[in-house]
């Protein structure tokens, strides 16, 4: 029990480390020492955690994933608004995930429960959401989730 207390708060440190080093840094310069120190864990809680950066990218980008999916669960079309809430709760997550490029789950997400037939409208309509969205958190959120989801209706119909 305690053990596993200790492992959940390293993982919480790690990820803020991360979140921290993303503002000034891209992902790809992100070195595990340079985590850990600003983390104040040792490698091996690091280790203990993921197997690499890459693994702790994947864990972040199925955590985010399976937020969506949650949110979008037992709702036939996609409920922008519940989710453009949760990006605003989240920005830092979320930051991350664009930063990183791990968005193409939720993109995926948005084409399941999109209504559209025609393939290339789709792709159209996910590539918009995913740029409203990033450009959003870009800006901080300063537009309500409720202005941004209206913006993204328009555009489903």
């Amino acid at each position: 029990m305690k053990t596993q207390k200790k492992s959940k708060e390293g993982r919480k440190k790690i990820q803020s480390a991360v979140i921290d080093l993303l503002k000034d840094h891209e992902f790809s310069e992100l070195k595990v020492t340079a985590i850990c120190q600003k983390a104040k864990i040792n490698r091996s809680t690091f280790y203990d955690n993921y197997l690499d950066i890459f693994d702790l990218a994947d864990q972040l980008r199925e955590y985010l994933t399976q937020q969506f999916i949650e949110l979008q669960k037992d709702i036939h079309e996609p409920n922008f608004l519940k989710l453009l809430e949760n990006i605003k709760q989240n920005q830092d997550q979320y930051r991350i995930f664009f930063k990183m490029q791990l968005h193409v789950g939720l993109a995926e997400q948005i084409d399941d429960n999109f209504n559209q037939q025609n393939k290339y409208e789709k792709i159209f309509f996910r590539a918009g959401v995913e740029a409203v969205i990033s450009n959003w958190l870009i800006n901080n959120c300063q537009e309500s989730p409720a202005e941004i989801a209206k913006i993204i209706e328009e555009y489903k119909k």
